[in-house]
């Protein structure tokens, strides 16, 4: 690591909130405490009118996921890592009665640069970096903590990923995007995403439905319980009765198709 983000990247990486500064916030390192994490999740899902701290932490790893659009677009666009340590990561402080599209940002904004050397091997740094060390160890802990499972945290974060992609960067003539996208989606190592030895986003890729071009989620995100109706991706659409699953939530049966 040695250059600095310049204000043209933070510029571009504002869309996906990343900013220099921000005001409260808290660093994400300590939500690997149990008890911060509690505290945090009990404040989140009160702001939000989550039902539960569960759903709130499905919420938060949501809005979390712009991290990994953050990464892999500086990746992608600029040939650029960032250092995403956990303890480098502020985000905005929860407001009661207020919905929570935090802002991010970056204590230490110094990138390493991709300089003409293995663009695989510098990419799987990237990776193990955003991935293994990182996103990882956040659902893990989320899973054990809010009994969430971590196939519903995984999916939050490749949906995302996928409309970066797919989306964001469709009209793009950066040859980068799509040799990264097929390495997220079909060639990268579990390994490179924490101890797996399957890649834990490539389940979750699929044709997408036709007229209306959307790709059903393979699991629920529970977004619906903050009083909104389900989404047009959700999996559960069809086995909801008045906004309940007939099977419960301990864990669906689109979740179980998928273990």
């Amino acid at each position: 690591m040695g250059n600095i983000l310049k204000e043209n990247d933070l510029s571009a990486l504002q869309k996906y909130r990343l900013k220099s500064e921000i005001g409260k916030s808290f660093n994400v390192a300590n939500l690997m405490e149990k008890a911060y994490a509690n505290d945090f999740m009990k404040k989140l899902a009160f702001s939000i009118g989550a039902t539960s701290e569960r759903t709130a932490a499905s919420i938060f790893i949501k809005r979390y996921a712009f991290i990994a659009v953050i990464s892999l677009f500086a990746m992608t666009t600029g040939n650029k890592k960032m250092n995403l340590a956990l303890d480098n990561i502020e985000m905005e402080e929860v407001e009661r009665g207020k919905d929570w599209l935090p802002m991010i940002s970056l204590k230490d904004s110094s990138i390493e640069e991709w300089y003409g050397e293995d663009r695989d091997e510098w990419r799987k740094s990237v990776y193990r970096d955003l991935f293994a060390n990182n996103i990882y160890p956040i659902i893990e802990h989320f899973e054990k903590t809010f009994k969430i499972s971590k196939l519903i945290l995984w999916e939050n974060i490749a949906v995302y990923l996928f409309w970066l992609y797919e989306t964001e960067l469709k009209d793009s003539e950066n040859p980068n995007v799509l040799k990264d996208f097929l390495f997220l989606i079909m060639e990268a190592e579990g390994n490179l995403f924490g101890e797996y030895h399957l890649n834990p986003i490539q389940k979750y890729y699929s044709e997408k439905n036709s007229p209306d071009e959307i790709r059903i989620r393979k699991t629920c995100c529970f977004t619906y319980q903050l009083g909104s109706k389900r989404c047009k991706t959700c999996p559960c659409t069809h086995i909801a009765n008045d906004g309940v699953c007939y099977d419960g939530e301990n864990i669906c049966g689109a979740v179980r198709s998928i273990t």
